[in-house]
């Protein structure tokens, strides 16, 4: 009886620190900074964390963007061709500078 008294004490003490020494996710993970009205994550152990950066697909037919376009509202059925593809060209452009300023970290 002694023995199985010792174990569940041994048992008891074992569970206990092992309790204590439980990870704190609000202290040792991912981490949310503030710093010049932006906010960013930060883990202790390997620094800032980057955002994940998608590289838009290469353009091969410029005028498949046109009916997302006009579905969204930037072309209008009125704008001659010569809009359109100003229209067209500015989304591209538009995705591609948001890109690069993805990989600058702005």
């Amino acid at each position: 009886m002694r023995t199985y008294l010792l174990l569940a004490c041994l048992i008891s003490a074992i569970t206990l620190v092992a309790c204590k020494n439980d990870v704190h996710p609000e202290k040792e993970g991912i981490e949310r900074h503030e710093s010049n009205d932006s906010e960013t994550q930060f883990n202790p152990h390997k620094g800032p964390v980057k955002p994940i950066c998608s590289a838009p697909a290469p353009i091969q037919d410029i005028w498949k963007l046109e009916p997302m376009l006009i579905e969204k509202g930037l072309i209008t059925e009125d704008m001659d061709k010569q809009q359109r593809e100003t229209v067209i060209r500015d989304y591209i452009n538009k995705k591609n500078s948001a890109y690069d300023k993805c990989l600058k970290g702005n």
